[in-house]
This record gives C-alpha cells, sequence and structure tokens, in this order.
C-alpha cells in the first residue's frame, strides 16, 4: 500500500491525539465560524486538517437492528488526507473505536452482500485544529449549519467527567454558553432532518 506524505503525516498526528476507546466531546452550534477560527488561532492552535470532506456511510443489518439507537457502525472516506475509517460508535454515548481500512466504497460494497444496508450517507467540511490534549472541529454539514466540537480521547473511563468539564471551561472561553450545545450527533441530526 502506498501514501503520500500528507497520507503518513495525517495518520502519524492521528494516531498521537485520537488514541482511546472513550471520548468526551461537546458539540456547540457555531454562528461564525470564521471569527471562531481567528480565535483559535490567537489561543496558539494548530491547524491539522484544513477542509477537509468526510463521508460517512451508515449500515445497519437487514434482519437484526442494533439493539440500542446508540450504537452505530459507520464507514468513512476522507478527503483529501486519502484517510479510510470503519468507526463502531456505542452503546455509552463515549464509546467510539476507530480502525484504518484501505477502499471505503469496497467496505461499504461488503458489508451491503453480507445483508447490511446504508440508511445514511452524507458529507460533511471538517478543520481539526489541536489545542493542547484537546482537539477542536469545526464542520459544516448541508441544511444543518456549523459546529464546533471541543473533544478529547482516552482509555480511562473514569476520566470522562473530568475531561468533560475542562472541555465546558475551554469552550466558554470562546464564549459558548449551555444554549449553544447540541446533544444530538449528527446522525440523529441528519435522520431527523430527513424525516421533516
Amino acid at each position: 500500500m502506498r501514501y503520500n506524505s500528507l497520507t503518513l503525516n495525517w495518520g502519524k498526528r492521528m494516531s498521537e491525539h485520537f488514541q482511546g476507546k472513550f471520548e468526551a466531546e461537546l458539540k456547540y452550534h457555531l454562528q461564525n465560524p470564521q471569527n471562531f477560527i481567528n480565535e483559535l488561532k490567537k489561543s496558539g492552535a494548530t491547524l491539522f486538517t484544513p477542509e477537509n470532506k468526510e463521508t460517512d456511510w451508515y449500515m445497519e443489518h437487514d434482519n437484526t437492528e442494533f439493539s440500542t439507537p446508540t450504537i452505530s457502525l459507520c464507514v468513512r472516506k476522507m478527503l483529501p488526507s486519502g484517510i479510510n475509517l470503519l468507526i463502531v460508535k456505542g452503546p455509552d454515548l463515549s464509546q467510539c473505536e476507530a480502525v484504518r481500512i484501505e477502499d471505503a466504497e469496497k467496505t461499504v460494497s461488503m458489508f451491503t452482500t453480507l445483508g447490511y444496508h446504508c440508511i445514511l450517507n452524507y458529507t460533511k467540511s471538517r478543520e481539526i485544529y489541536f489545542l493542547d490534549e484537546f482537539h477542536i472541529t469545526i464542520d459544516k454539514l448541508d441544511k444543518l449549519g456549523s459546529f464546533a466540537e471541543f473533544a478529547i480521547m482516552t482509555d480511562d473511563q473514569s476520566k470522562l467527567s473530568l475531561y468533560t468539564d475542562q472541555l465546558r471551561h475551554l469552550a466558554t472561553k470562546f464564549g459558548f454558553t449551555e444554549k449553544d450545545l447540541e446533544k444530538d450527533n449528527y446522525k440523529t441530526l441528519m435522520l431527523n432532518n430527513l424525516k421533516s
């Protein structure tokens, strides 16, 4: 398998910042992305991926729905980084595990052969910034708008509450309040949008 320098650098930085089975995360509605980006830069945040496009396929089995709506199986294609991931979230809202795959479309096809079907497919624009041990993403989704996510990964579930408090404190420094907080994940938001 051949990787370009961008892919190799992306993979190295990803392994440094995205290690862990659990994720503390807070997502906020973002009214002015450019102002937020300016503030991030002033704070010393480092840009990791500029204008990455992430396409997600959420897969479910024809005969066996997941036992809880908080479990999801997702295939993700990321460009221009060239990273493809297989992601399983749940059943706990903080649980998130991902593994690199070579070909996103082929993986979707393989799951389809096994009796899965795609319940949701969408593409979002994402920029990732690193600020100390935290990663901050700026996401833009058609029909949903822009969001800022403050997050950190860990293998120690007992630290999630502490990290969540730290993330909330960090978000407050950038002017976010509880009224800006979005508690639903993108999958739920997109499915609800399709129903309306």
